[in-house]
């Protein structure tokens, strides 16, 4: 229940977010011409469509990964699941300096980390965004 609580959301704006730039793709002069040579539907959605609607995707889902860890707290505290989030309410409580520093250092980490990853998945996906030494 908890993790469907977090998900449910994210999960809904992904697959409209994927949806509208499908629908939207799908008109592009590109798309037409790969199935006037004959492509398979398939190839053309897999391989023209979403390879240009991913870079869009790749950056909401980093954003929405980084809310979905803020809001477990809440959610933590609701459902009373024993973890991070509890961790943090109930530290707040007490005056716990060390772990309350401790929880946003890992938060941050999280953070930067999630963004590198988002940042090395455009690099893979679009290769006008790597960076070369000329």
């Amino acid at each position: 229940m908890p993790a469907l609580n977090l998900a449910l959301f994210k999960i809904s704006l992904v697959i409209r977010l994927t949806r509208a730039g499908v629908r939207e793709t799908m008109l592009m002069d590109y798309v037409k011409f790969a199935r006037a040579k004959g492509l398979s539907p398939a190839r053309v959605t897999y391989v023209h469509v979403f390879k240009n609607i991913l870079i869009p995707v790749v950056t909401v889902v980093g954003l929405e990964l980084g809310s979905t860890i803020a809001f477990s707290v809440v959610t933590e505290s609701v459902f009373a699941w024993p973890g991070m989030g509890k961790l943090i309410i109930d530290s707040i409580n007490v005056l716990d300096r060390p772990v309350i520093v401790a929880y946003l250092m890992i938060i941050v980490l999280m953070f930067i980390t999630i963004n590198l990853l988002v940042d090395l998945a455009y690099s893979a996906l679009d290769p006008r965004v790597r960076l070369e030494n000329k």
